[in-house]
């Protein structure tokens, strides 16, 4: 069974934490080096601003905007369906890059209402209208406290659990919270988020990638980030600033520092989706699981239709995909990430794609 408490956390210390410390500073300072090099070779040419003076999205359609104070904290969050509803917590990713609220997502979310579900989808901290943070207010044990604390505010208890959804830094805070909080979930479905006692070997989130000890440094990487030197292929934070950066990053930095104690597994059922890219990571996280399915999705993003009728299955059909108990053996866990809907084995198994 899931913890109840935050002693499942475990605070990197002693020889571990000298050794991470000294990374942090020698790759970093490496890390720094490199962009300035970077910068005089080919000058520095700032981004190009948006000049649009006023973007404004307004659809009342997906619900109510509310804000709650959990513990002197101002949280915003959009709430959908009926109010004694069974509840679903969606933990968004971070930075926020305002995909979340497409065709695809809002019908499902629609079809969660309408099968009494009360769907809350909460903006973390630093992001959205929620109030931001130091690294140590965004570090693990707080953050459950604070999730913990908004789930029993919205009426949920060890007698009325609730469901949680979670993308990229949402789905690492989702397993810090299902394992230190387990008996009030049910259920959870994480997408494209690492367990994370797995940190290191898969970074919690893209603009991670072989930076994580540079995300250490205060400051630097807000900027560096916000400059653009972040290449995302879909442009997804093309316009952002270094302010809408700490939030997310705050969440990463605390991330490095604790993790969850060994040879304790998640309580509730789980759902763990990827790409056909991450099937060594699914597999990974499903050992900290005691019941998992797995499912690879071309796209796993909000504006996948085929991830939000895996979500839909997974969260309200009669238990179809609670059935399929994947085993603890690698193979079983394989073969349960390609059942669903015929895929075939060789998904997982793709050669690489040529250039």
């Amino acid at each position: 069974m899931g913890a109840r408490n935050l002693k499942v956390l475990e605070v990197v210390s002693g020889w571990e934490a000298v050794e991470l410390i000294l990374k942090c500073v020698i790759l970093g300072v490496w890390q720094i080096i490199e962009m300035s090099v970077k910068r005089l070779w080919k000058g520095h040419r700032r981004k190009l601003k948006n000049d649009s003076p006023v973007e404004l999205t307004v659809d009342s359609s997906i619900g109510t905007h509310c804000y709650i104070k959990v513990k002197g904290v101002k949280y915003h969050y959009v709430e959908t369906g009926p109010h004694l509803g069974r509840t679903v917590l969606i933990l968004k990713d971070a930075p926020d890059s305002g995909n979340l609220w497409g065709p695809n997502w809002a019908n499902l979310v629609r079809r969660l209402a309408e099968t009494d579900h009360r769907v809350v989808t909460l903006d973390l901290r630093g992001t959205g209208g929620s109030e931001g943070g130091s690294r140590s207010d965004l570090a693990p044990p707080r953050a459950v406290d604070e999730l913990a604390t908004l789930l029993r505010a919205l009426g949920v208890s060890e007698n009325r659990q609730a469901m949680v959804i979670g993308f990229g830094i949402g789905g690492m805070l989702a397993w810090y919270l299902v394992h230190s909080r387990g008996s009030l979930i049910s259920k959870f479905a994480v997408i494209d988020a690492p367990h994370p006692n797995l940190y290191w070997q898969y970074p919690p989130a893209a603009f991670c990638h072989r930076v994580l000890h540079f995300i250490q440094w205060p400051h630097f990487p807000e900027r560096w980030l916000a400059e653009g030197e972040l290449k995302d292929r879909e442009g997804r934070w093309a316009s952002s600033r270094a302010c809408d950066w700490t939030g997310a990053l705050n969440y990463v930095r605390g991330a490095a520092w604790w993790k969850v104690k060994p040879g304790l597994r998640t309580s509730p059922s789980a759902l763990l989706v990827g790409n056909k890219d991450c099937a060594a990571q699914l597999v990974a996280s499903a050992q900290h699981c005691s019941t998992s399915t797995l499912r690879l999705v071309n796209k796993p993003e909000p504006s996948s239709k085929e991830l939000a009728d895996v979500l839909m299955d997974f969260l309200i059909a009669k238990d179809k995909l609670i059935e399929e108990v994947v085993p603890r053996g690698l193979m079983g866990r394989m073969f349960g990430a390609v059942a669903d809907r015929g895929r075939e084995l060789t998904a997982l198994v793709l050669p690489p794609t040529q250039a």
